[in-house]
């Protein structure tokens, strides 16, 4: 369907429009969870960079840090398959 086209037609033309700022929503939303993910990384790379850090023993900072980082990438995860979702609905109503 045409750009015409979807706004001539009220419906298709605000599910697109819908579609098009969920869309806008999700990316932002992945974009603040990746910045997130990156700052528990630096923090993860300086702890295991400082003197004195036992790789063979797990601190609490380290484990901590671990934690969050994993919970984080589940987060970004979940962004992603929820924006894939919308862009496939996106095209099916292009189409």
């Amino acid at each position: 369907m045409t750009y015409s086209q979807r706004s001539t037609h009220a419906a298709a033309a605000s599910d697109f429009t819908y579609l098009e700022y969920q869309i806008g929503l999700a990316a932002e939303e992945l974009k603040e969870a990746q910045e997130v993910m990156k700052v528990y990384e630096a923090d993860l790379r300086r702890l295991t960079a400082s003197p004195g850090f036992d790789p063979g023993s797990a601190t609490p900072e380290d484990l901590l840090l671990r934690e969050q980082s994993a919970k984080q990438q589940a987060v970004i995860e979940g962004i992603q398959a929820a924006l894939a979702g919308l862009e496939d609905e996106l095209a099916k109503l292009e189409d």
